[in-house]
């Protein structure tokens, strides 16, 4: 009989659980410190409504499959934010501006090798409403101070905005097939292939020189006020570099102006971006740990027409990054573990029924094996005291291991009482 797994899921155990779980607890809770509030969104969605905000590409890695009660093609979600964009305009009352989390699983198709995952662990934040940069900048403040909150404090945000390739596509006269071309050329830092675009198509003077040194733009805040002044003159290029000087700025009021840095030749692989984005990285670690940005257009593609943004963390590359830099520091331990050797078992309910209130986590011993052996099994399962019951024939006192050597003797009436006064 088979009984592995796809290629490309996995399952984790209980320690690596404990562990993701303790990451997803620490950032949940810097979202609700900020205010943003829980959304729980459906695995499924109708294909044809998920893909109005999806590229093709990100829309041909999804996973399909048939609605039996309807015959209609489903999507396993792909995206969160095209999810909530969805939700949000079906909204009948759309009081602003909304601020909601999520975590959860979206599912795309990679070749299952190495440790591509078919399942990408995420959790981010959606703020929508607000076209201001303010709000921009909060959402990155969000992320820093999560990632501080974890002990992560050798990260970096490289930040980009999308409007300079806009400007460019307007200015160019490219149509989308060529803009897909173009773009191909960027994120790949094709210098080469760029310098022949601008050949090609007669391109001079600073036009031609910003064009093929966009993949070598990356460096601080002097970097963005250099390429202000050379090329602010060029159509609208001006207003996308103030807008990186002023997030500059901002974030700069919220501590952060030594966490970012600027890389323009660093296009997502999402087109619904419209303005900031900006990736996560951690230095040492070779994979980004999250990304987000600015989606003014996404919302109107289903319904209406509001400025939204945004960003996620991949929790899985948070995790292995923590891992390799030996920073987890959690363990899941368990408090009591209990034995009663006694034939009604009535002191191991009584004292468990206790302990829980009390808010201890408690396990019982529920297999016929030696004393010994059950305490050896709970320190080997984490747990931080063995109660044993019954060994005496009273059955008036307990045996409160602290290892699987060291005890202490007491009345189990003066444990109780103890246990209810702390």
């Amino acid at each position: 009989m088979n009984i592995d797994l796809p290629a490309g899921v996995r399952t984790f155990s209980r320690a690596e659980s404990f562990e993701i779980n303790h990451i997803l607890g620490t950032i949940n809770d810097t979202f609700r410190r900020w205010a943003y509030e829980e959304i729980k969104l459906p695995y499924f969605e109708y294909l044809s409504v998920h893909s109005k905000g999806l590229d093709e590409e990100i829309t041909g890695k999804s996973f399909k499959l048939v609605d039996r009660s309807s015959g209609e093609i489903l999507s396993l979600r792909a995206d969160f934010t095209a999810q909530i964009a969805r939700y949000f305009s079906s909204l009948k009352i759309k009081n602003l501006p909304k601020r909601y989390y999520y975590t959860g699983v979206i599912f795309r198709y990679v070749p299952p090798k190495a440790d591509n995952l078919w399942e990408r662990l995420q959790t981010g934040i959606e703020l929508i409403g607000s076209d201001r940069l303010e709000a921009d900048a909060e959402v990155i403040a969000v992320a820093c101070q999560s990632l501080e909150r974890l002990g992560l404090n050798n990260y970096q945000i490289d930040i980009n905005n999308t409007r300079l390739f806009t400007v460019l596509k307007n200015i160019l006269g490219l149509d989308e097939e060529e803009y897909r071309h173009f773009m191909h050329r960027v994120k790949n830092r094709e210098i080469f292939s760029l310098k022949k675009f601008v050949q090609e198509r007669g391109i001079e003077g600073s036009l031609s020189e910003l064009i093929i040194n966009i993949p070598k733009y990356q460096g601080g805040i002097g970097l963005i006020r250099e390429l202000k002044e050379r090329y602010g003159g060029i159509d609208r290029l001006g207003t996308v570099f103030d807008e990186l000087a002023e997030i500059h700025r901002i974030l700069t009021e919220y501590g952060l102006a030594d966490r970012i840095s600027f890389d323009l030749g660093e296009p997502k692989e999402f087109s619904y971006y419209t303005g900031i984005m900006f990736e996560i990285f951690i230095k040492g670690f070779s994979k980004p740990v999250g990304q987000g940005g600015r989606y003014d257009n996404l919302i109107a593609r289903y319904n209406g027409n509001v400025p939204a943004t945004g960003f996620a963390f991949d929790v899985l590359n948070l995790w292995d990054c923590m891992k390799e830099m030996g920073i987890l520091g959690v363990k899941n331990y368990k408090d009591f573990f209990i034995i009663d050797l006694t034939e009604d078992k009535k002191n191991a309910y009584r004292l468990a029924k206790i302990l829980r209130e009390k808010g201890y986590s408690v396990g019982r011993d529920i297999i016929d094996r030696k004393p010994e052996e059950s305490i050896k099994f709970a320190f080997g399962n984490r747990y931080r005291k063995v109660i044993l019951i019954g060994l005496d024939s009273g059955g008036k006192d307990i045996y409160i291991y602290s290892t699987e050597n060291e005890f202490e003797k007491m009345n189990i009436d003066s444990f109780i009482e103890k246990i209810m006064a702390s």
